[in-house]
Order: C-alpha cells, then sequence, then structure tokens
C-alpha cells in the first residue's frame, strides 16, 4: 500500500480519535437536556443550547481529552515522512 494512502489512514482515525469524545459529551449533554424539556415542559430553545454551550467551553478549557496532543503526533508523522512522499511514485 502507498504511502500516502497510509498516512490518509492514519489522518482520519486521527480525527475521529479526536473529535469523538467532544461529540459523545455533547449528544449526552444535549440528551439530558431534552429529557429535563420534556419532563418540565419547557419550550425555550435557549434552555436546549445554553447547555450544550457551557459543556463545550468546559471542554475546550481543559483541553478536549488531549486532541491537541493527538494532532501534534499526527503531525510529527506527516514531517518525518515528507521526504518520502514527495520522492515515490504516486501510481
Amino acid at each position: 500500500m502507498p504511502l500516502y494512502i497510509k498516512l490518509l489512514h492514519e489522518a482520519m482515525g486521527t480525527a475521529f480519535n479526536a473529535t469523538a469524545p467532544l461529540i459523545l459529551i455533547l449528544v449526552l449533554v444535549g440528551l439530558i437536556t431534552s429529557l429535563l424539556q420534556g419532563a418540565l415542559q419547557i419550550e425555550d430553545a435557549t434552555f436546549a443550547l445554553l447547555p450544550k454551550t457551557f459543556a463545550l467551553i468546559i471542554l475546550a478549557l481543559t483541553g478536549g481529552f488531549g486532541a491537541l496532543n493527538i494532532f501534534e503526533t499526527m503531525a510529527t508523522l506527516f514531517i518525518t515522512h515528507a521526504p518520502t512522499l514527495v520522492r515515490q511514485s504516486w501510481y
């Protein structure tokens, strides 16, 4: 398998590993908020948006489960393989 396909596969896996915990947390917060809205019969859009916004801010301030470290590792991998990518055949 060509190196660029391996790096593309690594990039897609890295993107999934970095964003999956964030999306999962936001989905859980949205589900809990919607259950509260249904139980208390609140029809306010602000009540649905604020908890997700606060959760996203807290995740951003705490580092988002090490997403920056994951992307740093991927960037290092791409930079170390750059000379090989330039010299290889693309067919």
